[in-house]
Formats: structure tokens, sequence, C-alpha cells
């Protein structure tokens, strides 16, 4: 009995402990789990039953995945990690290195495109993986815990990163973190044994300490 709306731009949180549901509804939304009942509209496509041919679409063009693990090719470099991703989209090879050159200069990682990814910190996959999400200018990017197996500095620097990239476009942050939320998020959804049990605006001002 859920039933939410984003925004089409913007940082929305959703916050919770291990277990409430967060993940499920993220990866509900996203595409990445079957629904049983209920309907989905992304971009003016209503979904009401799994249909795995127009989730693929939605997924390919228009949603940009992170996740804690990373998920980057270790063999491949981070150029060709990204290449990958706009070779799929059909994307023409004089706009690759375009668009390629600006997400990682929009991560700060241009200078180790050559480096394969198994080279690198957590950090740095961690920007690279971001780099990855963004390089198909999608609408929304989803992010699942992005700064669990991080260190402090990281999570700032990562943290920040998807706060800049909120502004043209809509990121949904799963942590349980309040901190991370209360600080970066422009709205937060609190979840609990798989209910929503707050919606709210947030205007927290108070600064980020670590």
């Amino acid at each position: 009995n859920i039933s939410i709306d984003f925004p089409k731009t913007g940082f929305v949180s959703l916050l919770g402990p291990s277990g409430c549901g967060k993940t499920t509804l993220l990866n509900a939304i996203s595409g990445l789990d079957k629904v049983k009942s209920g309907t989905i509209i992304v971009d003016n496509q209503e979904i009401r039953k799994y249909n795995f041919n127009k989730w693929d679409d939605i997924r390919t063009k228009k949603i940009g995945y992170i996740f804690q693990n990373y998920l980057l090719l270790s063999d491949l470099s981070v150029y060709q990690n990204l290449e990958l991703v706009l070779k799929m989209l059909n994307v023409p090879n004089d706009k690759i290195e375009e668009r390629i050159e600006y997400a990682l200069k929009a991560v700060k990682m241009e200078r180790f495109r050559k480096r394969k990814a198994s080279q690198l910190s957590g950090g740095q996959m961690q920007r690279v993986a971001i780099a990855r999400a963004l390089v198909k200018s999608p609408r929304v990017i989803i992010a699942d815990e992005p700064t669990g197996n991080l260190d402090e500095t990281n999570t700032t620097q990562i943290m920040n990163i998807l706060r800049k990239i909120s502004r043209e476009c809509l990121v949904i942050l799963v942590t349980h973190e309040p901190r991370l939320a209360n600080f970066y998020s422009d709205r937060i959804i609190k979840l609990a044994d798989g209910k929503v049990i707050e919606d709210f605006e947030n205007k927290n001002s108070n600064s980020f300490e670590f």
C-alpha cells in the first residue's frame, strides 16, 4: 500500500534500518524486481505487469545504477567500462569520446581513463561507477548504499558528487545513515517493516561532521 510520486530532479533518500524494505522498494521502482500488483509510471510510461522488454528499454535509456560493490568489469579499463554502456545505447562513435570525457571530468577521474578497474581504490571505483551511470544522461540515478564500503573522506566526496548531479536529474539514495540523509537530501522517505512511516521535505541546515 505504498504510493509515492518522485520529482524530476532533486535528491531523495529512502532511510531506514537494514531489512526494512528500502532496497526492495528501490528495485521495484527501477525495474530490477518484479511486482505482483500495482502500477509504476516512469516518464509517462505506465507499467501494470512486469514487462521485461519495456523495463529493459527504460533501464537502458533512462536509469543509471550505482551499487555498494561498484560492479565494474575488473579486467577492463576505466574508459572501456564506460564505453561498453554507450555501445549498448548505440551512441555514435564520434559522441562516445565526448560523453566519456564529460563524465570522467565530473567525478575527477579523467587521468585514470587507461587504468584497469582492478587497479583502483574503493573510492576511485565508486567514482567510476558514478561516471558509468552519468555517461548515458539518465533521467534517474538509483544509488543503493553507495558509500557502504568507503571511508569517511571518500564518503563525503561521493555524496558531494551525487548532490551536484541531483541538480540536473533525480537521485534516489538508499541509506541507513540518518546523518547522510539529513545533510544531503531534499526529501526523506522513512521506512519501517515494509511501510512508509514518514515522507517529508528536508530543511535541515546543520553541518556535516566526521
